[in-house]
């Protein structure tokens, strides 16, 4: 399989920094796209600090705390059959069929997914997503894929396809009520729709839940009752919820607290 490491001159592959003086627009968001989402910078200054390129949704987010995918769009839900659409071996772009009601806009699932879910020899099959402009209303969407080999099994009418946006596009806080993966901390407060690097390895600070006491060496994550939206608490339910780190330093509510990210 072929695959382009390159978005629109955005390489993808790792950045390493020797220090946060080389580390481009760490602390400094920006309007304009400069590389693609999840893209990683690693601060290569024996701490293990890791950053991944992300988008805000819309609304802002503070530093120092847990930003997070948005919700689930419908179309990432409930997969649609392609009933007289489908796909031949090798395309890079064809349309796909989708059901009415979803908010997705021209290119918003650019370093996103496409997933055949169901189905014939392609069911199992994961792409991602170069591009995408609408051709029909909101209904048949056209999607040029990153492999450049195309597609590696025809996609057949009978087929369902299911479609997600990046996991780093349209960031939020981390909301009281779970609604998406946690994907790091901004060093910076992020403006409106700009786009900034969330860290998700290492030290890192972050506002410890309202409420919550957090205990050095032990892990970290959404506080089983969580009062404030990002913050960092203990974890109530070690099979269910997910662990963000470990405490390196733990400070009282509503300050910020160390904690030695291990995210994904």
């Amino acid at each position: 399989m072929s695959y382009t490491n390159y978005y629109q001159g955005g390489s993808r592959n790792k950045i390493t920094c020797k220090s946060f003086l080389d580390a481009q627009h760490l602390f400094t968001p920006t309007a304009d796209k400069k590389h693609a989402l999840g893209r990683i910078l690693e601060i290569d200054d024996g701490t293990g600090r890791k950053f991944r390129y992300c988008q805000d949704a819309g609304s802002g987010i503070s530093k120092a705390l847990m930003a997070a995918s948005a919700a689930l769009d419908t179309q990432a839900i409930t997969s649609t059959a392609q009933t007289a659409y489908g796909a031949a071996l090798g395309a890079q772009k064809f349309n796909v069929l989708l059901t009415a009601g979803n908010a997705w806009t021209d290119h918003a699932l650019r370093d996103g997914w496409l997933l055949v879910g169901d189905g014939g020899d392609a069911m199992g099959d994961m792409y991602m997503i170069k591009d995408n402009y609408w051709t029909t209303s909101d209904t048949v969407m056209t999607v040029e894929i990153a492999d450049e080999g195309g597609l590696r099994t025809i996609i057949a009418a009978t087929d369902d396809v299911v479609l997600f946006q990046s996991k780093y596009a349209n960031c939020v806080v981390n909301p009281t009520t779970q609604a998406g993966g946690v994907v790091g901390v901004p060093l910076a407060d992020v403006t409106a729709s700009y786009y900034f690097w969330a860290q998700f390895r290492g030290y890192t600070p972050i506002i410890c839940d309202a409420g919550d006491t957090i205990v050095v060496g032990e892990p970290a994550g959404k506080a089983g009752t969580p009062g404030t939206a990002g913050g960092v608490g203990l974890v109530e339910n070690d099979g269910t919820d997910a662990v963000w780190g470990t405490v390196v330093y733990a400070s009282t509510t509503e300050e910020c607290a160390i904690i030695d990210l291990l995210l994904p």
